[in-house]
């Protein structure tokens, strides 16, 4: 039987959460182990644009990216370098594939590159979007762990849309803890540490000089 793990918060989210009066649910498979993750692959969203304040596919793909590499304690891996990877080692190029195809060519692969990956999937047809983050292990294509998001404040907005990202990201790393030994705990705190302090200074970068966070933060 799957452990089920509901929180419908209010002002309790809005603590520890990035969008304020946040409703958000969680479900953990049984035998999946959550403490092991190091590396997770962002792959090609379930994902319409239906509002002109919305981001374009590939633009969320790329912030889904940066929501995980600014709060994940993991390493996080873009869809664009699994593809680039996928086009080295195999000589496909999953661009030109049709959406179908192109996601049997990354589950079929991506194991090689990284040990999970996550799917996000937008429902946007209502007046507020509820976001959905399926976490597959890389090797089987198992599911491992589901995290969805809605709030009376989500806007269908690429910046709306990163912090519901950002929040998956945070709330996956605090229910690990919860199985994992105090040392285990403390080497993972202290990486969701450096995660935050490394966001910290990319705004601080940004903020000062109104460049691109990500190019100058690479040249340093």
């Amino acid at each position: 039987m799957k452990k089920f793990l509901a929180a419908l918060a209010m002002l309790a989210v809005f603590i520890t959460s990035s969008i304020a009066f946040a409703a958000y649910e969680e479900n953990i498979e049984d035998d999946a182990n959550l403490g092991a993750i190091k590396k997770i692959a962002v792959a090609f969203p379930n994902y319409y644009k239906i509002e002109e304040a919305e981001p374009d596919i590939y633009d969320l793909a790329r912030d889904i990216y940066n929501a995980g590499r600014f709060t994940s304690s993991r390493e996080i891996v873009s869809y664009e370098d699994v593809a680039s990877a996928i086009r080295r080692d195999t000589g496909i190029d999953i661009h030109s594939l049709d959406v179908v195809e192109a996601e049997k060519v990354y589950n079929q692969n991506v194991g090689r590159y990284a040990d999970t990956y996550v799917i996000t999937t937008v429902t946007n047809n209502s007046k507020r979007p509820w976001l959905f983050f399926y976490l597959y292990n890389a090797a089987d294509s198992k599911l491992m762990y589901t995290y969805s998001i809605q709030s009376n404040v989500l806007d269908k907005s690429a910046k709306d849309y990163g912090k519901a990202a950002e929040d998956f990201f945070k709330q996956l790393d605090e229910t690990a803890k919860k199985n994992l030994s105090k040392e285990e705990r403390r080497l993972l705190e202290e990486k969701q540490k450096a995660a935050r302090i490394y966001k910290r200074h990319v705004e601080k970068v940004t903020y000062k000089t109104g460049k691109d966070k990500v190019d100058m933060v690479r040249k340093k």
